[in-house]
């Protein structure tokens, strides 16, 4: 496993991160296939997990897993977009990016996790105007005063990342980067000027072109891959694995968070990433695909 410096965090982590959506809808007394998993993540090399209070079950199941391993790994988490349990057992999500909304889900996800302090805590996919305008900032800046949170972040894309960016009191950055969508290059690069740890989100799109047809929503993306990730690009790399070890090509990039609850996923994606990086014949023909189906479906 290779590392990467997280910015100004200076915290080392690892290139391969793990993402815990997946993993949170398993509820913890059915979770011993995801205890396995992650503990197998941490014996592989993986440090960096990402997670969210959003995500039903995932920081408990963290906690009961993993949680004896804290020293081993860093841990980022978010706030402001949460579900609850209704009293009919109804799942509800709630959007509040507001100082008062934030600190008592900053303080469940620290009972949850059964920890003092979580390392990063990011705001969760805020709008606009709830970064250039709201409080959450100052809710983060008093959680990190008080010792809860090392490292103060957030979860957006493009205008919203560029406002934080521009803000420059964010530690790092998550956003959304893959060789199907390689625009937010430029807000990455505004963000390494200001030192900012990179976490990309949606690094290999989701497989969604691995299905064997496309449908209504990824039919774009699905043809898209068939050009960019095509047999005669690739040879007989995956187009997951073509994705992952193009996106790690990126020195900008400090770690890929990528979910699954299938051990063997998880191995082929170690795998993949253990071969490291494309030659750079490769990474040209990716990139002569990428603008000629960009420029065909701007037509």
């Amino acid at each position: 496993m290779q590392y990467r410096r997280l910015g100004r965090t200076e915290l080392e982590v690892s290139e391969l991160g793990f993402g815990a959506w997946h993993i949170g809808w398993t509820p913890p007394e059915e979770g011993d296939d995801i205890g396995r998993l992650l503990n197998r993540a941490l014996d592989a090399g993986v440090n960096f997990i990402d997670s969210s209070a959003a995500y039903r079950w995932s920081e408990e199941l963290i906690a009961k897993y993993i949680g004896h391993r804290q020293d081993e790994f860093y841990f980022a988490t978010k706030c402001g977009s949460w579900r609850v349990q209704q009293p009919d057992g109804e799942w509800v999500q709630t959007l509040d990016y507001s100082a008062k909304a934030i600190e008592p889900q900053i303080d469940r996800s620290l009972q949850r996790l059964k920890t003092d302090c979580i390392d990063i805590m990011q705001l969760h996919s805020p709008k606009y105007d709830d970064v250039a305008f709201g409080d959450g900032l100052e809710g983060l800046k008093k959680a990190q005063a008080a010792g809860k949170i090392r490292f103060i972040s957030l979860s957006a894309d493009g205008e919203t990342a560029l406002k934080a960016i521009e803000i420059g009191e964010y530690d790092t950055l998550q956003l959304t980067y893959n060789v199907f969508d390689q625009a937010p290059a430029e807000v990455i690069a505004a963000a390494h000027e200001q030192d900012m740890g990179i976490i990309i989100k949606g690094p290999i799109a989701n497989a969604i072109y691995e299905t064997p047809q496309p449908n209504e929503s990824n039919a774009t993306m699905w043809h898209n891959a068939r050009k960019i990730l095509a047999p005669e690009v690739i040879g007989d790399m995956s187009r997951v694995e073509a994705s992952l070890r193009w996106l790690l090509c990126d020195s900008d990039v400090h770690t890929a968070i990528v979910g699954t609850t299938n051990i063997s996923h998880f191995e082929d994606n170690l795998a993949g990433v253990e071969r490291g990086r494309l030659s750079d014949e490769t990474l040209s023909e990716i990139r002569r695909r990428y603008e000629r189906v960009t420029a065909e479906n701007t037509e």
